[in-house]
């Protein structure tokens, strides 16, 4: 009896300890990185709509940040496919938000001669980025992993969401080992009118890191809302650090037949690896800084042409066997 509830606490402690440590690695990580996010977005219909029952939207994340230098650039891409464009042709659409100490600028749009617009004086952030259409910039590339599959495609911030959902809103019910050093939890999490029952997966090979999140919804009302995801870990060459690699994840809508299914790839440089001219303040157009390191290259635009089309947009499943 004794060694089974010492086996228990012990096993709840590597959950916490897992936790604990990941909102470790996600600080130390994210002082100073570049990402960059390769991906897509599936809108799946289950039921006759009228419309297409797949729709697969081709995707990017940007991200540069050194919080020493009070620097932050945060940009979200998407292929527009030629039938949507007019032009014949795939486009790349950005929106882009340029923080450089006391300086905010930001994009939305299409490659074109015009160039970032910078925050007014008496705006607020808030009422630039909504002006901007710059909301959609925001994406926590450690706080997303292990939220609701849902909150993906908003446009409300994640940060400190690990800790929100396990640390501070969820409630710990059981945990269990499963094979190969594996550890499955069970937790209850409200959230205003979100109910859910929340099963997570750490892995021993990954010092514990979640590898699997399943979201069930607990409301009668909303009872296909469901959330999966799975997350592929990669060892950092010289820091040793495990850093995200691949994110899948699934939700169903809060009502009606339909799902969406994200796929991300994520290629990271962090800390020592960038230079610091990586981090230019002055630049016209700061996604040119990621062509170098990434081999990836953006719609411009260019006299008397117009725009000059950039890197073809390859699928995630792509781009993982190249590695």
């Amino acid at each position: 009896m004794w060694a089974d509830e010492k086996e228990e606490r012990d096993t709840e402690d590597l959950v916490y300890q897992g936790i604990a440590d990941l909102t470790v690695l996600r600080d130390s990580v994210l002082r100073r990185y570049v990402l960059m996010a390769k991906g897509e977005v599936q809108r799946i219909h289950l039921t006759k709509s009228g419309g297409p029952p797949l729709r697969i939207q081709p995707a990017y994340k940007l991200q540069a940040v050194d919080k020493s230098k009070h620097f932050s650039y945060l940009a979200n891409g998407r292929v527009l496919d030629s039938s949507a464009t007019t032009r014949g042709y795939d486009l790349q659409y950005w929106q882009e938000f340029f923080r450089c100490g006391n300086m905010i600028k930001g994009r939305t749009g299409p490659a074109s001669a015009l160039g970032y617009t910078t925050k007014k004086k008496d705006q607020t952030v808030k009422q630039f980025i909504e002006s901007e259409s710059l909301k959609h910039t925001s994406f926590q590339p450690f706080d997303n992993l292990i939220t609701h599959a849902l909150f993906l495609a908003s446009p409300r911030d994640q940060q400190g969401w690990i800790e929100q959902v396990f640390l501070k809103e969820g409630k710990f019910l059981e945990a269990t080992k499963a094979t190969q050093g594996q550890i499955v939890s069970r937790w209850r999490w409200k959230h205003h009118s979100l109910d859910f029952e929340i099963e997570m997966t750490q892995s021993k090979v990954f010092d514990y890191l979640p590898v699997k999140l399943k979201y069930t919804s607990r409301d009668k009302k909303m009872p296909g809302l469901f959330s999966e995801s799975e997350i592929e870990w990669i060892e950092h060459k010289s820091t040793k650090q495990f850093l995200p690699h691949v994110l899948k994840s699934a939700t169903g809508a809060p009502f009606g037949p339909t799902e969406e299914h994200f796929h991300w790839v994520f290629d990271w440089r962090i800390g020592n690896e960038i230079d610091d001219k990586f981090f230019d303040c002055e630049s016209e157009d700061f996604r040119q800084q990621f062509s170098p390191i990434f081999d990836f290259y953006f719609d411009t635009y260019g006299q008397p042409g117009g725009i000059l089309t950039g890197t073809p947009w390859k699928t995630p499943e792509e781009l993982i066997d190249e590695e």
